[in-house]
């Protein structure tokens, strides 16, 4: 393990540091028997740091953000997921190698990383994922006057950007491809992306201020840039990441800077520098997925969004997968109605997202805004959030609102709600909620139209082995016990207890409403069988309704048993008979 000083204290803060990367630790300014020194990029904050270690003979690391960083910008408060730590130079600095250029032409060791590395690459183009991940999809062009043309995308960058400037480029730089992309393709709309920060006023661009040919359009919405990049035939830039992106997605790519990806054969390449470095042995061939698997899977550390260990390439993409889907999902001001404290503090963690904002009302206050008629039309336009199927006050006009419905999810905690344990999962659903028989909900529809992929399969599959063999339920309460009559033949059959005033009953069950009505159908359908009743935890604690008296009940069955583990008794009967139950 290396002991590496850093200067600055911001590094130090930098959520997870000291689990990216299994051979360095990381400690402030001053230690005893440093092996390196580190700062970030190229950053002029680094150049004390630099000096001390030219100074001090020691290696000098630059540490920067991976390509797959995070949901939201770092100055949103996001933390990184991937990070990148060179002990040579750094990716985006043209003037010198960098570990990423050794991995490139390390064949050997990039073979032995290629199924990895076409698994990643799949999962990356199919979620668009890229750097930052907060942006809605752009979802096509709206004007069919041009839309038969083919679109060409010139990528602008922001003014001072250190890439530029260390690719070897300038604002001439960006006028030259401008003017080579209106030259080159002349019956083709010529699109200028330049950055949403640009357009608001907060920086500067090098092309904003002069598009002024009549067949450039500029485009400045937010959008992701995968669902962007699919729709023009070829992409112009200077040393954006973008042009990487637009490689993986099979593009043309016209470099005029030299970013990394240039010059290894799978880009159009026009800076004049491009064969010095053919010539000093910085570039070969290389394939895109070579290039792929060199700067994703090896060049990139990550840590696991979850544990804030080290991780993968794969734990990074399941968990942008998820948090992404939320934010688009949640996307704008929802407004959240009749939620008690408790259940606001469950809330907030989920509702840290980028593109998310929210505001609490009580039942009785959003009522009356509602039917204001300037401010409840204000608010119908909005996100609305319940829980479950909401007050009872909220009956009558809810379903004219269609709200998001939540609810606990299926491996919940270890404890009961009822006793204000926290949750680890939610259900989010905007179609209905999956306990309510009487609607669709989003469970439904997926479960009749979601074509599931080879990777969600296994995963799927992952999961239930592990749930089997940890023995994981919804609340993961009580003792093991042996349920199961050691000298008897017949069949061994569960009935496991409901709250009796809970919602799934309400709108689940038409016929059989009660513990009582259960316990009698399923003695009646089993005469001669074991029958084992194990009340619910939540009845059991005294917290909720559906206590049935044991003298009644042992009328109808076998055994009563109480707060023990529900996957164990599962595991120890023949059949469950229920009411609605996630116990089935």
């Amino acid at each position: 393990m290396k002991r590496v000083s850093v200067f600055s204290k911001k590094i130090l803060a930098i959520k997870n540091i000291n689990h990216f990367f299994s051979d360095l630790s990381f400690s402030y300014k001053k230690i005893k028997k440093i092996d390196a020194i580190a700062g970030w990029g190229y950053r002029s904050t680094t150049a004390k740091a630099r000096a001390y270690a030219t100074k001090n003979s020691l290696p000098f690391i630059a540490l920067e953000d991976g390509f797959l960083r995070s949901i939201g910008l770092g100055l949103e408060g996001f933390p990184p997921l991937s990070l990148i730590a060179d002990s040579i130079g750094i990716y985006y600095d043209s003037r010198a190698p960098s570990d990423l250029e050794i991995l490139i032409k390390n064949k050997k060791l990039l073979n032995h990383h290629f199924n990895k590395a076409v698994s990643a690459k799949k999962l990356i183009i199919d979620a668009e994922l890229s750097k930052y991940n907060h942006a809605p999809d752009f979802l096509g062009f709206n004007d069919k006057t041009n839309n038969q043309n083919k679109k060409i995308l010139v990528i602008d960058q922001t003014f001072g950007d250190m890439a530029v400037e260390l690719g070897g480029a300038n604002q001439q730089t960006f006028i030259s491809m401008l003017n080579c992309a209106v030259r080159e393709n002349p019956s083709s709309t010529i699109y200028v992306k330049t950055h949403t920060d640009v357009i608001n006023g907060h920086k500067k661009g090098y092309l904003t201020q002069i598009v002024n040919h009549n067949s450039v359009m500029l485009f400045s919405e937010d959008v992701n840039s995968f669902s962007l990049l699919k729709h023009f035939d070829k992409i112009y830039v200077v040393t954006s990441h973008m042009g990487f992106e637009a490689l993986l997605l099979g593009k043309q790519v016209i470099t005029f800077g030299l970013p990394w990806y240039a010059g290894w054969g799978v880009t159009d390449d026009r800076h004049k520098n491009i064969n010095h470095l053919r010539t000093n042995n910085r570039r070969t061939q290389a394939t895109v997925l070579e290039l792929f698997t060199a700067s994703y899977i090896l060049y990139c550390k990550y840590i696991n969004p979850y544990t804030g260990k080290n991780g993968t390439i794969f734990d990074v993409i399941n968990y942008l997968i998820k948090i992404k889907a939320l934010n688009n999902k949640l996307r704008g001001m929802i407004n959240l109605v009749g939620f008690s404290l408790w259940k606001k503090q469950v809330l907030l963690p989920y509702l840290r997202l980028p593109s998310v904002k929210y505001r609490f009302y009580s039942t009785s206050g959003f009522i009356k805004i509602i039917n204001n008629e300037a401010q409840g039309k204000k608010i119908r336009a909005e996100n609305i959030l319940i829980w479950g199927q909401g007050k009872k006050a909220l009956l009558p006009i809810i379903n004219s609102l269609s709200p998001f419905r939540v609810e606990d999810g299926f491996i919940r905690s270890i404890g009961l709600g009822s006793n204000l344990v926290m949750p680890y999962s939610l259900v989010i659903d905007k179609i209905g909620i999956y306990f309510n028989s009487q609607n669709i909900s989003e469970l439904e529809f997926l479960l009749a139209n979601k074509k599931v992929n080879r990777w969600e399969k296994e995963k799927a599959n992952s999961l239930q082995n592990l749930l089997i063999l940890t023995k994981l339920g919804k609340y993961n309460v009580g003792e093991k016990i042996d349920i199961r009559p050691s000298n008897s033949k017949a069949k061994v059959i569960l009935i496991p207890g409901q709250v009796e005033d809970d919602a799934s009953i309400i709108y689940g069950s038409p016929v059989i409403k009660s513990n009582l009505d259960l316990i009698k159908a399923v003695r009646q359908n089993n005469p001669n069988d074991y029958i084992i009743y194990k009340p619910h935890p939540d009845v059991l604690s005294g917290n909720r309704k559906g206590h049935v008296n044991n003298l009644e009940i042992k009328k109808y069955v076998d055994d009563i048993i109480g707060l023990n583990n529900i996957i164990d008794c599962i595991e120890q009967v023949d059949e469950v008979h229920t009411i609605t139950s996630l116990a089935g």
